[in-house]
């Protein structure tokens, strides 16, 4: 299947070579071509429009066909980045995409481990080659309105890549399975906080079981609004859920579920340990009635410094702006009171959630004491952590199909893959230009051929006669030295009879 991608290349060196023997042609005759014999010329083609046409067809037809083969075998892969962030240039974890990635070491590294390939990743990169629509244009970068931030990726495999035993479409399907696999665990949202471990409640107090398990709801709670702000209409289509009543449900298992399991772990006053509950919880007291004084201390520094400051001071002080829809008005500005007073309140708040957290641990710690509870409420309380246990995994069960399917659904799995399909009027005029210049060159050298096969044979008779003059040349050249030499001897012999005369 390979030789089908050397049609074209073939058809066009074939198009060199034939131009390049009609240009040495005219050279060769460009000084005995007639300024008005064309016409004549072009008349003697009238017997060879049938063989013209007949090559032009079938040229047209071999150049259409390789074309159309050519790009069936050796399509380009279109890959389309659909979601949101990458308008721009964004991961859909906010971090910065890069195309190089797509060809890196480390992405071509598996698709040669995954399809068995016989070449290793640097072959297979000078295989390989990636553009974007935005390539062929012309941006002027000194224009922030300008620049473009391309969304799609062609990526093209050369036909050579069959001479190691594969094909390009199958390179290029590797290539999207390796690289979506490898986005989505690198780049696409962070979903690991949904695999939920209870590993640790194994021991654990009574008391600290809720306030792990409460911990563990809200990791779920808090990883729904960013998509719920995207799409809170979207449902999942096996159970109807939302991201709104996932939500709910969480809040009612953190308010009511858990509620219900501490109130009933205090009115027990179960623990494991007991001495050592008490001791921690002593502890912990001291800890939180430290960090309660400090902010009652800072509170009060607080409250001195604005009894410090002058009423005249303190007055309203009003400066002219605008608002966001440009609209003036007169706004109030703070002075340093107001920024005392803002901290002095969240202080004291601060230090009142720490007394309520205070009493709570020498509630717990006194019901603790005080408990007398059988083995069978223990069983109980053992059996409700199992629910509550179960409860929760089903909601984050819940919440990951539910994430799955938006993901799935609005954001298409992050990238659409798709192969070119030839284009066939495309193909045609292609076709069409190639069949015009064989035409175009044969019909000049059936122009040129009567010229020429004349030069040819005026070139044939003076390299005849010229061969024939300088066999006459050598032979004349002989008998004259003969001549010569013969002068010479009957010259000597008239000197020696002088001599002896």
């Amino acid at each position: 299947m390979i030789l089908v991608s050397f049609i074209i290349p073939v058809m066009m060196l074939c198009l060199v070579f034939l131009y390049i023997i009609l240009a040495r042609q005219f050279f060769m005759i460009k000084s005995k071509l007639p300024v008005f014999g064309f016409r004549g010329a072009m008349g003697g083609l009238n017997g060879k429009r049938r063989k013209l046409a007949v090559w032009g067809i079938l040229v047209f037809v071999f150049g259409f066909a390789g074309q159309m083969a050519t790009q069936l075998y050796a399509p380009s892969m279109l890959m389309v980045f659909n979601y949101e962030e990458a308008a721009r240039g964004q991961n859909p974890n906010s971090t910065r995409f890069n195309e190089s990635v797509i060809l890196s070491d480390r992405i071509l590294e598996k698709v040669v481990r995954r399809g068995g390939l016989s070449l290793g990743a640097d072959q297979l990169a000078d295989f390989l080659t990636i553009s974007t629509p935005l390539d062929a244009e012309k941006l002027d970068v000194t224009q922030e309105s300008a620049l473009k931030i391309s969304t799609e990726y062609w990526v093209h495999c050369s036909e050579r890549v069959s001479l190691y035993g594969t094909t390009p479409k199958e390179v290029l399907n590797f290539l999207a399975d390796v690289y979506w696999e490898d986005f989505t665990n690198n780049y696409a949202e962070n979903d690991k906080v949904l695999d939920l471990s209870f590993e640790e409640l194994e021991g654990m107090e009574y008391l600290d079981v809720k306030n792990y398990l409460q911990m563990q709801a809200y990791k779920l709670k808090n990883y729904l609004p960013g998509y719920s702000s995207e799409s809170s209409s979207f449902r999942a289509e096996g159970s109807g859920e939302t991201f709104p009543s996932l939500s709910q449900k969480i809040d009612n298992f953190i308010e009511i579920e858990l509620e219900r399991y501490e109130a009933f772990i205090l009115e027990k006053g179960l623990s494991r340990h007991r001495n050592t509950y008490q001791s921690r919880m002593q502890y912990a007291n001291r800890l939180l009635d430290t960090d309660q004084k400090k902010d009652m201390a800072a509170h009060d520094v607080r409250i001195e410094a604005i009894n410090m400051y002058n009423a005249f001071m303190t007055r309203f002080v009003l400066i002219p702006t605008y608002d966001t829809d440009q609209e003036f008005y007169m706004s109030r500005t703070k002075v340093g009171v107001d920024y005392f007073a803002d901290e002095a309140k969240e202080f004291l708040e601060s230090a009142t959630e720490l007394v309520e957290e205070m009493e709570h641990n020498t509630y717990a710690s006194g019901q603790v004491g005080r408990s007398g509870a059988s083995d069978d409420i223990y069983a109980q309380a053992d059996e409700r952590i199992g629910e509550l246990n179960a409860e929760l995994k089903n909601l984050a069960a819940q919440c990951r199909e539910l994430c799955d399917a938006y993901v799935r659904v609005k954001r298409d799995g992050y990238i659409q893959v798709s192969f070119s399909t030839p284009s066939v009027p495309g193909n045609v005029i292609k076709a069409l230009l190639i069949t015009m210049l064989y035409v175009a060159v044969w019909i000049g050298l059936a122009v040129l051929q009567p010229y020429y096969a004349e030069c040819i044979g005026s070139q044939a008779v003076e390299r005849r006669a010229q061969k024939l003059a300088r066999k006459e040349y050598r032979k004349n050249k002989q008998e004259y030295r003969k001549r010569e030499k013969q002068e010479k001897k009957d010259e000597k012999k008239n000197r020696r009879k002088g001599e002896e005369v």
